[in-house]
């Protein structure tokens, strides 16, 4: 659960489209990966004014002050908020409320955010439709959700699960928010005595299939984040199951000709079942995949910027 760079460049860049302030809410309490100058700096870089005159605060973590890290509370009120408040499910971290967000969280907390804000909680939570139902409790219409550094692809056993981007885009469209953006935020992650570095982020627009043909294997090497925004709406719900976009789109298609196309298709099988039964043709496209993994480019969406 942790800024980085590239995650205060993405948030900067949030709060130049729409001005941050008013309340936020933390889900874990958040290690901040960076100084002072370093905000500073990247707040010069997208243009955004920070806000003067608040008392600095370093990390909570004392490896990191000793780095010249700053504290989360610091952070988020340099970025506009008027009013931070972190929340974990454990006290050794020292959050502001402690709850678990596999419960449903108490009354007094609905309603009182203008924005929540994950840096890698969620997939390290189990019931993600209880924490689903108390973010849409705790959030004010109009306010914003923001995840940043949600675990996707090459992340095992960092929390229980790595969210594919459809997660987002399935879930927050089926329930009326309106989603703002969803980016792949590739990286390569290290750590410099105690402090989480990333080389530079590939940072990718997301949209519904643009990935597909990298589902079996053959996305890479590199580890794979989410950011994403959604607005929660004066409509907005929390408990429609959405149905994964690729199968909404496959429901779409003309029954009668994909069925014709498919059998084609088992035909021109048949007439190869010679070649496709060999060991030698295995043998061929198990090496091919191998070359493709390896060395061929990846087709990816487009590349909207690099942080």
């Amino acid at each position: 659960m942790g800024i980085t760079r590239g995650t205060t460049r993405l948030l900067l860049e949030e709060s130049k489209r729409k001005p941050f302030g008013g309340s936020l809410l933390e889900l874990g309490k958040m290690f901040v990966f960076l100084g002072d100058k370093d905000l500073s700096h990247w707040a010069r870089v997208h243009q955004v004014e920070l806000t003067p005159g608040v008392e600095f605060q370093s990390s909570h973590d004392p490896v990191l002050a000793a780095q010249g890290c700053l504290g989360d509370r610091y952070f988020f009120e340099r970025l506009g908020f008027d009013e931070v408040t972190s929340l974990d499910a454990a006290p050794w971290e020292g959050a502001d409320v402690i709850t678990d967000m596999n419960l449903p969280v108490a009354e007094d907390l609905h309603g009182r955010f203008d924005v929540i804000f994950e840096g890698g909680t969620l997939h390290s939570i189990f019931h993600l439709p209880n924490v689903l139902a108390n973010i849409h409790a705790m959030l004010r219409p109009g306010g914003r959700m923001i995840h940043a550094m949600t675990a996707s692809h090459n992340q095992v056993d960092l929390g229980f699960y790595m969210l594919s981007p459809t997660f987002f885009m399935d879930y927050y469209r089926a329930n009326g928010w309106h989603l703002e953006k969803v980016l792949l935020c590739e990286h390569v992650a290290y750590w410099i005595g105690g402090k989480l570095e990333t080389g530079p982020w590939d940072i990718y627009e997301y949209t519904t299939g643009c990935l597909d043909h990298l589902s079996f294997g053959r996305y890479g090497g590199k580890q794979l984040s989410i950011f994403a925004v959604a607005t929660k709406t004066e409509d907005s719900r929390c408990d429609v199951i959405p149905q994964q976009g690729y199968y909404q789109a496959l429901w779409r298609e003309d029954r009668e000709a994909r069925l014709a196309e498919q059998e084609a298709r088992a035909r021109k099988i048949a007439s190869r079942s010679w070649l496709y039964d060999s060991a030698a043709y295995s043998a061929y496209k198990h090496l091919t995949e191998r070359l493709r993994r390896s060395f061929l480019p990846r087709r990816m969406p487009p590349r909207v910027a690099r942080y």
